[in-house]
């Protein structure tokens, strides 16, 4: 695993997964990881980042309305943290993190198998 692309693989995994995470959170996420996790060719970069990007991706169809009052005024950004908080320690979206997690290396050793062959 290199920086470059570990680094690669957390900016794929973002831009992979966001646009199907409004369609459905948990595919989104899913397809992500995957493919960050091939980008970032090894076990550890594929852990990392499936732990560092599932949160942002599975949550982002929630945020971004938030988001999008926070910058309007209507909302205070007291609330938007609080709420953005709440939604990072519910159990199904730490659950949805740990499993992003085993399947970032899981595909991670996957893809450095295939860059091992070639």
């Amino acid at each position: 695993m290199t920086k470059k692309s570990f680094l690669a693989g957390l900016f794929i995994s973002l831009i992979a997964g966001i646009p199907i995470a409004f369609i459905h959170d948990l595919i989104g996420t899913i397809v992500g990881v995957v493919v960050g996790a091939f980008f970032a060719s090894s076990k550890k970069g594929g852990g990392a980042v499936g732990l560092l990007t599932s949160g942002p991706i599975y949550l982002c169809p929630y945020v971004t309305p938030l988001l999008l009052d926070y910058l309007n005024g209507s909302m205070n950004l007291l609330y938007l943290a609080l709420l953005v908080g709440y939604m990072l320690i519910n159990i199904f979206v730490i659950a949805v993190i740990v499993a992003s997690l085993l399947i970032g290396i899981f595909f991670g050793w996957i893809g450095l198998k295939l860059r091992e062959r070639e």
